[in-house]
C-alpha cells in the first residue's frame, strides 16, 4: 500500500470518527465525564441549577471548628461564605478541549473507567468576619500558661501492711502529705495561620472539620508566685489575719502574702536587736567581735529563751546604758537597710503609754492588727532580715554593704549560733516533715492577739526563709496559731521538695555552726539564774 493510499484511508477515518467526536463533545458540555467540582463529581450534570444544588451544602452546612480538644461550631453563613458556582462550571469546561478531551472520548468509546479531574472550590467570604470570629475564639479559649497547683492532704483509712511503720501494729487513718504538680502550658490561637484550615473546611465536601493553628507556652518552673497563691487560698478561712513571707536563698526569690501590714514586734524582734548590736559595737572597721561573756550570756537567753530582762539588757548595751537610746539606735539600724515599718521606742514590758511612730504598714485601712506602739514591724521586713543574715555568712548581701567592716560572716553565723537555741520544737519547725533531722534556726514570738516565727530552713532545695505573723482579734488561741503554723510550714516544705524533683540540683551543705569566743552556756551563768528567778517575761 503506497503512501497516498494510507492517507486517504487515515482521512476518510477521521471524517468518519469526526461526526461522533462533535456529537459527543456536545453531549458531555457542560462538564465532562470525571470532572469533579469541589469534590464532588459533576460527569453527569448537564444543569447549571442541578450543580449549584449539589454545592450548596457548602453554603448551608456548619463546620466543626477545634481549639485544641474544644470543638466549636462555624456556620458558612456567619463569616458570608458563598460557592461560586458559576465560576467553576466555566472552569469546568476546559477539559472540552485538546488533550484532556480526546483522552475523556477515547475512554468513553473503549469503555475504561475515566481519570479524575478536579476544579477546585471557587468561593467568596467576608473576611473581617471571619478574622473577627477567630479572634472571638482565640478569647475565648486562649490561656497563659496555668501555675503550679497543690492538692491538698487527705487522710485515709490504712491497714497494718500499709502504714509509714508497720512494725507498730497500726489500724486506722494516716494522713498523706500536699502533693504538687507543674502547670499546664498556655496555648494562643494564630488567627492568620488559621484562616485557611477554616476555609479548606467550608469548601470541603466530607472533611467539614478545622484545627486551629496554635501557639503553646510550655509551663515555666514552679515559681514561688504559685507557691504564695496557694498559700493566700489555704489561710483564706483563717479566723483572723494571716501573713507569710518565703524567700529561696539559693535564688532570691521571694512568695509573699499580706507581708506588709504591721505586726507587734513581739519576740521575733530581738534577731533585729541582736543584729544591730553586732552591726553597732565600738570596733574598728574589719576586727571581729570579742565581747564579754555576760553579753553573750544576754544574747543566748533573750533569742533562746526569749528573755525580755535580757532583750532589754541588749538595748542597754546598744544605748550605753540606755534602754531608750538603744531602742531609737535599733530603729535606724533597721532604717538603714531599709525597713522603715519597723521601730522600737522602748524596752520590753514597758506599760508607759506612746503613740506609735507613723508607718505606711500601720496607716493601712484593710488591716489592723492592732500593732504594740512601744515596738512594730511587718512579716515581710523581718524575713527580710534573717535573709541578710544568711547573705551575710556567705560573705555578701546587704548587711555587709551598709556596715562594711562592722559585721563580718563570723558574727552573722554567731547571730544563728543563738537562735538554734530556740528549741521551742513546735509552730514552722513542727511542721517540717522529721523536725529532728531538719536544720532549722528560728525565733518564736507571743503577744495576747498575735503569734509569730521566723525560721531560716535548710530544706530538700537548699536554705529559705519562712515568716509567719498570726493576728486574732481578741485573743490568739494556741491550738488555732500551732496547727495553721505547722501547715504553713509543709506546705513550703513540700514546694520546695516538688521543686527540687524537677530540677535535680544537689542542695548545698547546711551551715556549720559554732560557739563564740568567750561563750559559756547559760545555765553556768550568773544572769541565768538571776532571769529565772520570777522576773517577769512574755515570750
Amino acid at each position: 500500500m503506497n503512501g497516498f493510499t494510507k492517507f486517504v484511508l487515515t482521512l476518510i477515518l477521521i471524517l468518519s470518527v469526526f461526526p461522533l467526536y462533535t456529537r459527543y463533545k456536545a453531549s458531555a458540555a457542560p462538564i465532562p465525564p470525571g470532572v469533579h467540582l469541589g469534590g464532588v463529581e459533576m460527569g453527569r450534570v448537564k444543569d447549571v441549577a442541578e450543580a449549584a444544588a449539589l454545592l450548596d451544602a457548602r453554603n448551608t452546612e456548619p463546620v466543626a471548628v477545634f481549639y485544641g480538644d474544644r470543638r466549636l461550631i462555624l456556620r458558612p453563613e456567619d463569616v458570608e461564605y458563598q460557592v461560586d458556582v458559576t465560576r467553576m462550571i466555566s472552569d469546568a469546561t476546559r477539559y472540552l478541549d485538546g488533550p484532556d478531551f480526546v483522552d475523556i472520548s477515547l475512554r468513553h468509546l473503549l469503555g475504561l473507567e475515566q481519570k479524575r479531574r478536579d476544579v477546585p472550590v471557587y468561593a467568596t467570604v467576608n473576611a473581617q468576619k471571619l478574622t473577627a470570629w477567630l479572634t472571638a475564639a482565640a478569647a475565648a479559649n486562649d490561656r497563659p500558661p496555668q501555675p503550679a497547683r497543690a492538692i491538698p492532704p487527705r487522710w485515709q483509712w490504712a491497714a497494718e501492711d500499709n502504714t509509714p511503720d508497720a512494725s507498730v501494729g497500726f489500724v486506722g487513718a494516716v494522713r498523706d502529705e500536699w502533693q504538687w504538680s507543674q502547670g499546664a502550658p498556655g496555648q494562643k490561637l494564630l488567627v492568620e495561620a488559621s484562616i485557611q484550615p477554616v476555609l479548606d473546611a467550608l469548601g470541603s465536601s466530607d472533611r467539614r472539620e478545622a484545627h486551629l493553628v496554635l501557639d503553646e507556652t510550655p509551663a515555666g518552673p514552679p515559681s514561688l508566685d504559685d507557691l504564695a497563691a496557694v498559700l493566700n487560698s489555704f489561710t483564706s478561712d483563717f479566723p483572723g489575719f494571716a501573713a507569710i513571707y518565703v524567700q529561696d536563698l539559693m535564688s532570691g526569690e521571694e512568695g509573699t502574702v499580706d507581708v506588709d501590714v504591721a505586726f507587734s514586734g513581739m519576740s521575733t524582734m530581738k534577731v533585729a536587736i541582736v543584729t544591730a548590736l553586732f552591726s553597732q559595737l565600738e570596733l574598728a572597721p574589719g576586727e571581729h567581735a570579742e565581747f564579754d561573756t555576760v553579753v553573750g550570756q544576754l544574747i543566748d537567753y533573750a533569742l533562746g529563751e526569749s528573755n525580755n530582762v535580757a532583750a532589754n539588757g541588749l538595748l542597754g548595751q546598744i544605748g550605753y546604758g540606755d534602754v531608750y537610746a538603744g531602742a531609737r539606735r535599733v530603729t535606724e539600724f533597721l532604717h538603714g537597710l531599709g525597713y522603715v515599718n519597723s521601730f522600737i521606742q522602748t524596752g520590753y514590758d514597758d506599760k508607759s503609754s506612746i503613740s506609735q511612730i507613723p508607718t505606711a504598714a500601720n496607716q493601712r485601712t484593710d488591716w489592723n492588727t492592732e500593732p504594740d506602739t512601744h515596738l512594730q514591724s511587718t512579716p515581710g521586713e523581718m524575713g527580710r532580715l534573717l535573709a541578710d543574715i544568711y547573705y551575710c555568712t556567705q560573705g555578701e548581701g546587704k548587711l555587709l554593704s551598709v556596715y562594711p567592716g562592722y559585721l563580718t560572716p563570723e558574727e552573722c553565723k554567731t547571730i544563728l549560733f543563738y537562735m538554734s537555741h530556740d528549741e521551742f520544737a513546735e509552730l514552722l519547725w513542727g511542721g517540717v516533715p522529721r523536725p529532728e533531722d531538719t536544720w532549722l534556726v528560728h525565733k518564736h514570738g507571743f503577744v495576747n492577739d498575735a503569734h509569730s516565727d521566723l525560721a531560716l530552713i535548710w530544706g530538700p532545695a537548699g536554705p529559705y526563709v519562712l515568716s509567719v505573723y498570726l493576728y486574732r482579734q481578741g485573743w490568739m488561741d494556741w491550738e488555732t496559731s500551732n496547727s495553721g503554723m505547722k501547715e504553713i510550714s509543709r506546705i513550703v516544705w513540700s514546694f520546695f521538695a516538688f521543686r527540687q524533683t524537677l530540677q535535680q540540683i544537689p542542695p548545698p551543705e547546711p551551715l556549720v555552726l559554732e560557739p563564740p569566743a568567750n561563750y559559756l552556756p547559760v545555765l553556768d551563768s550568773y544572769f541565768g539564774q538571776a532571769a529565772n528567778s520570777g522576773t517577769p517575761s512574755v515570750p
